[in-house]
């Protein structure tokens, strides 16, 4: 069971974060440097601060520090709240959804026809910091206010979820970021269905004119969200997309993009799927 709350402002600045804990570049520096960091977090306290910052969180806020310390220390609960602060009015979607995990296996250069084609759909099997097989785009102008970056948000009980955000500034720009995985071969003719649990936060700008998502297998589009398709999922559902193979049969990757010109966007995805039919 995961409960999934977005607060969305019409602000520039967005965090996720777990509780009081942001899974943000404090967080990292600290468990980079968590042999000094751990010490240092026990006795940290706000407000206000009763030590001197190491030199390697020296540049941000106290308050993002006591909220990476806590992280460091104590893992917050597994609810995932994107918000935002401002003075304009507030609109609140709380959803709840159960879904069921599933894992495949898979001898590269194999044709996989039914079944469950994707490996680790929920994010679950977690190895320093990363999903496998899942790769994470590096991140593009990382502490540059003009960011685009691909992370795993881990909740303290496994429920975990990828996140793709894009940050260009107040006037806005360009950002994209991606997650990818390699798959089965795809049998010819045959029908696979597509479905993922996600959320759009965007932030300035035109929301449904400024953000896409697309998903792509190999070099072929599955899944367009964004001007002149299908709109981003701006409240927490499940979208399912059935299509035919018609290509021929080789191993594919499929890469799910997120792409911003409005000042900041974020999208949140889990549970992914991809199952063959095993008929035409």
């Amino acid at each position: 069971m995961k409960t999934y709350t977005i607060c969305a402002l019409l602000a520039f600045q967005a965090s996720v974060v777990f509780a009081a804990c942001n899974a943000d570049n404090v967080l990292r520096a600290l468990q980079a440097n968590k042999a000094s960091a751990s010490p240092f977090c026990s006795t940290y306290t706000l407000p206000p601060p009763n030590q001197p910052l190491p030199t390697y969180v020296s540049q941000y806020p106290a308050s993002r520090v006591s909220s990476g310390c806590s992280c460091l220390i104590t893992p917050g609960p597994s609810t995932l709240t994107t918000s935002t602060t401002s003075s304009s009015s507030t609109s609140i979607v709380s959803t709840t959804t159960t879904t069921t995990s599933t894992t495949s296996t898979f001898t590269p250069g194999s044709l996989q026809c039914s079944g469950e084609l994707i490996r680790n759909g929920g994010f679950q099997a977690v190895a320093t910091g990363t999903a496998p097989p899942w790769e994470f785009a590096p991140p593009v102008n990382p502490n540059s206010g003009q960011e685009s970056r691909a992370s795993l948000l881990l909740g303290a009980d496994g429920n975990n979820n990828a996140s793709l955000t894009v940050q260009n500034g107040p006037s806005g720009g360009y950002g994209s970021t991606y997650i990818t995985q390699i798959i089965p071969a795809l049998c010819k003719y045959v029908y696979y269905t597509l479905s993922f649990d996600a959320q759009t936060a965007v932030y300035g700008g035109q929301p449904g004119l400024e953000c896409r998502l697309e998903i792509n297998l190999s070099d072929e589009q599955l899944v367009y969200n964004g001007p002149n398709g299908d709109l981003l999922p701006f409240d927490y559902q499940r979208r399912s997309y059935t299509f035919p193979y018609t290509r021929n049969a080789n191993p594919q990757s499929l890469t799910i993009r997120f792409t911003c010109t409005a000042p900041s966007g974020s999208f949140v995805i889990d549970n992914i799927s991809l199952i063959g039919k095993g008929e035409t």
